[in-house]
């Protein structure tokens, strides 16, 4: 258990979970440091994004536009991929190129070394204790560290990278990435490939679509939905831990329950972690319950089998989706390479890679995974809340914790009394 307790979230912690502002939601979630660096060599600044590391990221990816663009770097790859090695290196901009090398193995050992650093600094903040306040109001926003869904948030960024971000409550971000969207696909006339692919003009396409833009498009769409979907991932174990430690507090402030009196009700009922926890607490009370009487732990579950599809509910960074969007990445730009080439162009092609290599990266970490694998996560234990009141409130009781959605409940059985 921790050392420190906190009983205000106005004492400054030595080492912050999270932070909750106008700019969006962010914490010190742990991540595996050879997937972060992955990422960085895949587009820098992704892997700092991908830690947490914002502004960084932001930079090294302006860097990332600005040089490769200058250098026609994404052109010489595409042609040298396709065998033309004169003409990669006719296109190609040594003057530039050459001020590209450093700073793209600068982005990938430093994102490998703050990912380290990150792992340290929350097991360092899970020690201490310290409480992230769950709202922030300001003139401009109101953000709130709530529970959501993370395949709307990687559904919507698959739809328009960027809205994704914005619903996860990363607003900064999410500005950022629809921005940078945008202007790139402006760039590579990708709204016209797009246009033309699924009418089937393919002979057009090669004329259409600059290639040095295009190539940004596959690495950029993959990593901002897998961005999207991990974001709310880690917003909602950050609620998870934040309310544990609340209510861990308030069962040490109260004290043990009192004993059972006669004519009256021991309701023992179940909850997921949200803010429904809260508000029924505060319910009960209102019906005369005094606070001592209500008592609110979090559940530790056993371990469970890893699932496909929401695996990074559990905080140790790792999911069966990262290899399956490692595959992803690498295959759309592949597709979209060859496609420039191929009958159904860039387009077409750099799709038929996203879905075909995630699934290549899926099965290569299902067969590399140890543990029983299930599509779905089942339901989990999270909360129990066990209340000791009246008989008379017994109708009361159960209405409030119907309404804020009680996933099952039980009356304890009376003891029968023994005389000797």
């Amino acid at each position: 258990m921790p050392h420190q307790k906190f009983q205000s979230d106005n004492i400054r912690p030595r080492y912050s979970k999270g932070h909750i502002s106008v700019f969006g939601i962010n914490s010190v979630y742990p991540r595996t440091p050879w997937v972060t660096a992955w990422w960085s060599a895949a587009f820098p600044g992704f892997g700092h994004m991908f830690i947490g590391k914002y502004l960084h990221g932001f930079v090294l990816i302006l860097w990332e536009i600005v040089v490769n663009s200058q250098a026609h770097l994404n052109m010489s790859i595409a042609l040298s991929f396709q065998g033309r090695f004169e003409e990669a290196k006719a296109v190609l901009n040594e003057d530039w190129a050459l001020l590209y090398v450093a700073v793209y193995l600068y982005s990938i050992w430093d994102s490998y070394r703050c990912a380290v650093e990150n792992n340290k600094n929350h097991i360092l903040a899970e020690i201490e204790d310290a409480p992230v306040a769950p709202s922030d109001v300001s003139f401009f926003d109101i953000v709130t560290l709530d529970k959501k869904k993370p395949w709307v948030g990687l559904a919507w960024s698959f739809f328009t990278p960027g809205l994704g971000q914005l619903y996860s409550g990363s607003t900064i971000v999410g500005t950022f990435v629809l921005a940078w969207w945008i202007f790139v696909c402006y760039k590579a006339m990708a709204i016209h490939a797009w246009l033309h692919s699924f009418l089937g003009d393919f002979g057009s396409l090669p004329a259409i679509v600059d290639w040095q833009w295009f190539l940004f498009l596959p690495s950029m769409f993959a990593f901002a939905i897998y961005q999207a979907y991990t974001s709310v991932n880690e917003n909602n174990i950050l609620y998870d831990i934040e309310q544990i430690r609340y209510l861990r507090v308030r069962a040490e402030n109260l004290g043990q329950l009192d004993a059972a009196e006669s004519n009256t009700v021991h309701l023992i009922a179940t909850f997921e972690h949200s803010t429904f926890v809260e508000m029924v607490i505060h319910d009960i009370e209102k019906l005369g319950v005094p606070a001592q009487n209500i008592v609110a732990l979090p559940m530790e579950n056993v371990e469970s089998p890893t699932q496909i599809l929401d695996t990074i509910h559990r905080v140790d960074g790792r999911s069966v989706l990262d290899g399956a969007m490692m595959g992803a990445t690498i295959f759309s730009v592949l597709g979209a390479i060859y496609g420039f080439v191929l009958y159904w162009g860039p387009v077409i092609w750099g799709l038929i890679g996203l879905a075909g290599g995630f699934l290549i990266g899926l099965i290569i970490e299902i067969a590399l995974s140890k543990k029983k694998l299930k599509l779905f996560g089942g339901r989990k234990s999270e909360v129990i809340i066990e209340v000791i009141c009246h008989a008379s409130l017994k109708d009361q009781l159960v209405k409030a914790i119907k309404t804020r959605k009680a996933t099952g409940y039980v009356f304890r059985p009376e003891r029968l009394k023994t005389t000797s």
